[in-house]
């Protein structure tokens, strides 16, 4: 069961928090939300097949996931099985968009989602809510509830420099010109 509040900041949407006892139970809890959603997903992926994943995966797309911003040990994985079920040729302005924090901590990952995570123009008049779901772990959606229900992730300034991310991400300090 997620529970629903307004986000402190931004009217227009809402933070869902939740726990769940397995990835399986993840698009189970997604009844009452929006038709689009934003989800931040705090899995350890380690033990998890990729069937079963490329399974949530295309429930969740097909429920109206539209970013997913994955964290946890091996959300790498998870990140590309998703992007592996997103159709091969999307409609201009609905892309769906796919993140990993692998080498952030959660709440930096958090931010990220609270901050950054916006879905493309197509979606923007029917996604209000940023789903935020962490798998057998208590101690994860703790913290994800104080950070989004208290405001403290967006109150917060950046946690990392876009130089150090660039560097920490890619090896350098940005991106490489075209």
């Amino acid at each position: 069961m997620l529970e629903a509040r307004r986000d402190l900041h931004n009217a227009a949407r809402r933070f869902c928090v939740g726990n769940v006892p397995s990835v399986q139970d993840v698009a189970a809890v997604l009844d009452s939300i929006s038709t689009h959603f934003v989800l931040f997903l705090a899995l350890d992926a380690t033990k998890v097949k990729n069937e079963v994943l490329q399974k949530i995966a295309r429930a969740l797309l097909d429920r109206g996931m539209v970013y997913l911003c994955a964290w946890g040990p091996d959300c790498e994985r998870v990140h590309d099985l998703v992007d592996q079920q997103r159709a091969p040729v999307e409609p201009e302005g609905e892309i769906v968009m796919t993140s990993w924090h692998s080498k952030e901590s959660l709440s930096e990952a958090l931010w990220f989602f609270a901050n950054c995570a916006e879905p493309t123009e197509g979606f923007e008049t029917t996604c209000r809510d940023w789903v935020a779901i962490s798998v057998a772990n208590e101690a994860w959606e703790m913290e994800i509830r104080e950070g989004l229900f208290e405001g403290k992730v967006e109150e917060a300034a950046p946690p990392i420099k876009p130089v150090s991310f660039f560097k920490r991400n890619f090896g350098k300090s940005s991106l490489p010109r075209p």
